[in-house]
């Protein structure tokens, strides 16, 4: 009888390390899907309208407005749209040429926030890498006025309407989001643009190209926004 009572308490302490190891490894296994949840949970949504395309209306020839929509995954990943249109109407001081456009825009991408650390998981502000891929599509109208030719004497002129155009492009860029009351933030942007497309007409070609601004291979643009999340926790 003393026996089978050592060989039953035997059996018992060998059992209890691999007892506590298998709850230590279901914990573990918890612990690390509840990490992975967090990070792909779906925290709050945020709309939001940029006004620096209006303000820069008074420093140049065109002009923007554009609202975004974008969700929060775990504080840490922002997929974002945001649609928006731009308008130019100019006259060349030099030429006389007149250039005259309005067309709506599209993004499509992602922020990243560098800021989300495990000490600070939601902390009031927030540093962002900005991606981006753009497209837009539209009409412009080109007026030049008369030029005689050199050569062979007589006057040309350019008159062209509802020219179709169309561009896309890459943006990269930095950000900061700042928390200002509840449920607001403000938020502002630097973007480095890439010229990826662009569709031209027989006689001519887009001049300014909406949402991204003067037609050349690159460029650099902004954005300053008020922002409204909704929380979904």
């Amino acid at each position: 009888m003393r026996t089978l009572g050592y060989i039953l308490l035997s059996s018992l302490l060998l059992a209890l390390p691999l007892r506590m190891e298998a709850q230590e490894s279901i914990q573990s296994k918890a612990d690390a899907g509840k990490k992975k949840s967090s990070f792909f949970s779906l925290n709050s949504m945020s709309v939001s309208a940029d006004i620096f395309g209006y303000a820069y209306s008074l420093l140049g020839e065109y002009t923007s407005g554009e609202a975004a929509v974008n969700v929060n995954l775990g504080n840490r990943l922002y997929p974002t749209v945001e649609i928006g249109a731009g308008w130019c109407s100019t006259t060349d001081e030099t030429t006389g040429i007149k250039y005259k456009t309005a067309a709506p825009y599209y993004r499509v991408g992602f922020d990243y926030n560098f800021s989300t650390t495990k000490e600070k998981p939601n902390p009031p502000y927030a540093i962002l890498g900005i991606f981006r891929f753009a497209w837009t599509s539209g009409k412009y109208d080109v007026q030049a006025p008369p030029i005689t030719d050199p050569v062979w004497g007589g006057e040309a002129s350019l008159n062209l309407t509802d020219v179709k155009g169309s561009a896309s492009w890459a943006e990269i860029g930095v950000g900061l989001r700042m928390k200002i009351a509840k449920n607001f933030h403000m938020g502002w942007s630097i973007r480095y643009k890439a010229r990826i497309s662009q569709k031209k007409g027989e006689q001519s070609q887009m001049w300014y190209i909406p949402g991204y601004g003067i037609n050349k291979s690159t460029g650099f643009g902004g954005t300053y926004s008020f922002i409204y999340e909704i929380p979904f926790k």
